[in-house]
């Protein structure tokens, strides 16, 4: 009767433990998985605005005693283009991601059998909606929608 391999379920506790740190992790990586997405547009908007900043500086240029402009931070002009034309690049490269992020990110929402974790998902993930937006869309209680967005994350797949 002391043998614990005759009776595997006295062991359950330390396995109940395992599974429930188990599904935990697969769903940190879901909600990584379709944070894609929002990680792509966000760098994608830090590129424009470093883009906006410099042309803002070559628009007000400070004038030095060489008579040259200059841009606020005394670089010369063609330091600047120089620069918008390095963050241009970077930033179609980023629309690439952006767009190839949500087309996989839609898909693999889009072949989940529940319409309202799709909806759920796609507000939160895609449209980059707030919890109480999505909930007076929805129609549904704080409650039934984060119940809704639990049982969305279990049951969606990474493709």
């Amino acid at each position: 009767m002391g043998n614990d391999k005759q009776y595997p379920y006295w062991n359950t506790g330390e396995e109940r433990g395992a599974i429930i740190m188990q599904k935990w992790e697969e769903i940190e990586q879901k909600k990584e998985y379709l944070k894609g997405y929002i990680k792509a547009k966000n760098r994608e908007t830090l590129i424009k605005d470093q883009i906006q900043q410099l042309r803002l500086g070559m628009m007000l240029p400070a004038l030095q005693g060489d008579g040259m402009p200059r841009d606020s931070s005394q670089k010369d002009l063609s330091d600047c283009y120089a620069k918008i034309e390095s963050l241009t690049d970077e930033l179609k490269k980023e629309w690439i991601e952006s767009v190839i992020q949500y087309e996989r990110i839609r898909k693999a929402i889009n072949k989940m059998s529940d319409e309202q974790e799709k909806e759920a998902l796609t507000r939160y993930y895609i449209l980059r909606e707030k919890w109480k937006e999505i909930k007076n869309k929805m129609g549904v209680s704080e409650a039934k929608l984060y119940r809704i967005y639990d049982r969305a994350l279990e049951n969606f797949e990474i493709l």
